[in-house]
């Protein structure tokens, strides 16, 4: 049984483990025209990075070229899972994840286990394009299975924070649990806001360029959406609340 581009079971194993694979979605030609468009935008933008941190970060891809981002965001491949996963309508978040990162350059250890949202009450679901081959070797995507499912358990400090691991100690040796998950050329990873990953130790000194980006379903308790940072996908935008 389908509903969208994935069956019941593969639902399922997204739903229990948290993350879900999906391969080939990219074609060779359509990894380097956006890889070249990264590139071309790093460059433009070297100002912008910190030449200490060797994962370079460039956000707000979707402005910089919105014609080639609306293919990304729209390729029937990663639409139909997402529908399997989020409904029937869903939005692309701009002001969330809309970025592309030039991953461990200078062989940094490994990053933090973190989650990309606090709460499960507003659920995002991110989806991690590989425009180069992610291995246990360079550094490949660790996750938690499972994590999306632990309690709670509040924000630390006055000032924000709370989504790495380490600043609660309920999770103390949850790190231990982390499994790499290799992705090809093309392949998406899509994973829930709250399952704990993290990119892994590279000491290779090879570059791997990924691109992050947000989705989740339709508020249909928002009356008023905010349709320039909410994109629409799949579906329509609509409303439910009693207040009509």
């Amino acid at each position: 049984m389908k509903y969208g581009a994935l069956s019941h079971e593969q639902a399922r194993f997204y739903r229990d483990q948290g993350y879900y694979r999906l391969s080939n979605v990219f074609d060779a030609e359509q990894t380097t025209e956006i890889r070249e468009f990264i590139e071309d935008e790093a460059e433009k933008s070297s100002g912008d990075f910190d030449s200490e941190n060797p994962n370079k970060k460039l956000y707000g891809l979707y402005d910089r070229n919105p014609e080639l981002m609306k293919r990304v965001i729209g390729n029937q491949a990663l639409v139909g899972a997402l529908v399997s996963l989020l409904g029937p309508n869903v939005v692309f978040v701009k002001n969330r994840h809309n970025h592309a990162t030039i991953n461990n350059r200078q062989g940094e250890p490994a990053e933090g286990m973190h989650r990309d949202i606090l709460q499960p009450s507003r659920g995002l679901m991110t989806a991690a394009v590989y425009l180069q081959d992610s291995t246990v070797e360079n550094g490949a995507t660790r996750v938690v299975p499972g994590s999306h499912n632990l309690p709670y358990v509040g924000v630390p400090q006055a000032n924000g924070g709370g989504t790495w691991m380490s600043e609660h100690e309920e999770y103390a040796g949850l790190e231990n649990q982390a499994v790499p998950v290799p992705m090809r050329e093309g392949d998406v990873l899509l994973f829930n806001g709250i399952l704990f990953h993290g990119v892994g130790h590279n000491p290779s000194g090879q570059t791997r360029t990924s691109m992050t980006l947000g989705f989740r379903s339709v508020d249909e308790l928002d009356a008023k959406p905010d349709e320039a940072r909410q994109i629409l996908v799949s579906g329509q935008h609509i409303y439910r609340g009693n207040d009509r």
